[in-house]
C-alpha cells in the first residue's frame, strides 16, 4: 500500500512539474528549468546587432565619418542533461559576420567566433499545484577560437571564464526569471579586457491557451525582458583605456510559439534604454533575433 501511494505521489508530482513549467524558456535570459526544449536538444538563431550611434560619456554626438558596425551572429547551442535533470552540460559554437564601415572604408570578416562550454546544476526546486520555483548555477569557459587577427576581429584571443546564478518562478500562465552573470576576462597580448557583470530579468505570459489542460499543447508566449551589462575599463600595457567599458541596458520584447513537445520558434527585438558608455565609443542602436529550438534526444 505504501509503495502504491509513493508511486502515485511521484506520478502526480511529475505531471504537476511539467504543467507548472508549461511555458517556453525566455529568449535572452537563461532558465533553471532543465526540461524538454531547455534541456536536451539544439538551439540556433540569427541575431543582428547594429552599432551606428557615436556616444561620448553617455551622450549621443555627431558621427561625421558615418562609422557603423553590423554584427550577424548565428550560434549553435547544444545542451544535454547529464545523468539526471539536475545536471546539464553544453557547448555554444557561434558563427559570425562582422561588417565595419565608414565613409571611406569598408571591411568585413566571417567565420567561427569564440566557442564556450558550460555546466549547469539545479541547486533548488520546489514544485506545487501548477507552480514551480527553481534556482540553478552555471559556470563555463570561453576559448579563443575566433580569429582575433582579422580586421574586424572575430574573437578576443583570450581564454575567459564566466559564472551564473539563475532563478525562475512559473505559476499558471505567468513566469518570472532573473539571472546574474560574472565574466572574468584575461589579457590579449598587451590588452587586458575588463571584467563584466550581466543581469537579466524576464517576464513571461502564456497568451494562448488560457487553460493548459493537456501536456504538451501548442502555446503562444509573450516575453518582456531587461538585459543589462556593465563592463569595467580595459587596459593596454597597464594603462587604462578611457574609451572602453560602461553600462548598457536593453528592453527586449519577444514572441515565442511552442509547436509541441519537440520544437519552438521565437523572435525578439532589443532597444537601448540606458547607454552610459565610458569616453567615446560606437554604441548599440538595436538588435533583432529570430530562432528555433528542437528537441532531438
Amino acid at each position: 500500500m505504501r509503495v502504491r501511494a509513493f508511486v502515485l505521489v511521484s506520478l502526480i508530482a511529475a505531471v504537476v512539474a511539467r504543467e507548472a513549467s508549461a511555458q517556453g524558456p525566455p529568449i535572452h535570459t537563461d532558465t533553471p528549468i532543465m526540461l524538454g526544449l531547455a534541456g536536451r536538444g539544439v538551439r540556433t538563431f540569427a541575431k543582428v546587432i547594429s552599432r551606428e550611434r557615436l556616444i561620448d560619456d553617455g551622450e549621443t554626438i555627431d558621427n561625421p565619418d558615418r562609422r557603423e558596425v553590423t554584427v550577424i551572429q548565428v550560434p549553435v547551442v547544444v545542451p544535454y542533461n547529464l545523468f539526471s535533470e539536475r545536471v546539464q552540460v553544453g557547448i555554444i559554437a557561434p558563427f559570425a559576420n562582422v561588417d565595419a564601415r565608414t565613409v571611406m572604408t569598408s571591411r568585413s570578416s566571417s567565420g567561427l567566433a569564440d566557442v564556450r562550454v558550460f555546466g549547469k546544476y539545479l541547486l533548488y526546486q520546489r514544485d506545487g499545484l501548477n507552480e514551480t520555483f527553481r534556482v540553478a548555477t552555471k559556470a563555463g569557459v570561453k576559448f579563443p577560437s575566433g580569429d582575433g587577427s582579422k580586421i574586424p576581429p572575430l574573437g578576443t584571443d583570450s581564454t575567459d571564464a564566466f559564472m551564473t546564478v539563475v532563478a525562475g518562478w512559473v505559476r499558471g500562465r505567468t513566469g518570472i526569471y532573473g539571472e546574474g552573470i560574472y565574466n572574468i576576462n584575461t589579457s590579449n597580448d598587451s590588452i587586458e579586457i575588463g571584467d563584466s557583470v550581466a543581469y537579466n530579468l524576464a517576464f513571461g505570459f502564456r497568451v494562448s491557451p488560457a487553460d493548459y489542460g493537456v501536456y504538451p499543447a501548442r502555446q503562444l508566449n509573450l516575453f518582456m525582458e531587461l538585459n543589462g551589462t556593465t563592463h569595467t575599463r580595459s587596459a593596454r600595457a597597464g594603462a587604462r583605456i578611457e574609451d572602453s567599458g560602461g553600462t548598457l541596458l536593453l528592453l527586449s520584447p519577444g514572441l515565442q510559439y511552442v509547436g509541441g513537445r519537440n520544437w519552438l520558434v521565437e523572435g525578439s527585438v532589443q532597444v537601448p534604454i540606458v547607454d552610459e558608455t565610458n569616453g567615446r565609443q560606437l554604441a548599440t542602436s538595436w538588435t533583432t533575433l529570430v530562432g528555433i529550438r528542437v528537441l532531438l534526444f
